[in-house]
């Protein structure tokens, strides 16, 4: 069944994976597919999860439906949280994300900021920079004000990112890609150049959490 094929199969947006499936495996995937709205437009490749990869998702009665996630977006990066809580590591993700603001430490394509409930939205732009609440009518705080003092962004939305720290169905961190309308162009030296830090800047903070204990 899907469910039961769950803890042995893992899928990935492209053609990332390769491998042998058994025919139930094989036949369960492909079941759903049929009825998933994830795997619409998608293209996605499956195989035998492997001894590296992270457990599969431990929720009740899940089955595949975190595995299908992965296609939501895309997903471009996942890694549990082990020394920090989901919380601790959304705040932190939305400081990593103002420092993209500043002059000297940005991503080859612009962006704009937005908190999100559990992270932050990272908006390309064609051009400029800024942050912008995700909430525009909602009261500027003083993160906000900081950065009206530079250039705010007078482009053109030209796809996003959405990082974001989980408690179900197990404490994580996502990237995935969002606003990804037609025509819109993967930005693949911003996204490779924002998670080598984001991945050094969550080893730094785990690393830390742990020494203060």
């Amino acid at each position: 069944s899907a469910s039961a094929s769950a803890s042995s199969v893992e899928l990935a947006p492209g053609d990332a994976l390769s491998g042998e499936m058994s025919t139930a495996d094989a036949a369960a995937v492909l079941v759903e597919a049929l009825r998933r709205p994830e795997s619409v437009n998608a293209t996605f490749s499956a195989a035998p999860r492997s001894s590296s990869s992270p457990p599969p998702a431990a929720a009740a009665g899940a089955g595949l439906d975190d595995e299908w996630l992965k296609l939501v977006g895309p997903e471009i990066y996942r890694r549990p949280l082990e020394a920090v809580t989901p919380h601790e590591a959304a705040s932190w993700m939305r400081e990593f994300a103002r420092q993209l603001l500043r002059p000297g430490q940005g991503l080859p394509t612009p962006v704009t900021v937005a908190d999100l409930p559990d992270g932050v939205l990272l908006r390309f732009v064609t051009t400029g920079y800024g942050y912008d609440s995700y909430e525009k009518e909602e009261a500027r705080g003083a993160e906000d004000k900081w950065a009206e003092g530079g250039e705010r962004a007078r482009g053109n939305p030209d796809g996003a990112l959405r990082l974001l720290a989980e408690s179900e169905p197990s404490a994580r961190l996502r990237v995935a890609r969002a606003e990804m309308a037609p025509g819109t162009l993967v930005k693949e030296t911003s996204e490779e150049l924002l998670l080598r830090r984001l991945a050094k800047g969550i080893d730094e903070l785990e690393a830390a959490a742990r020494r203060s204990r």
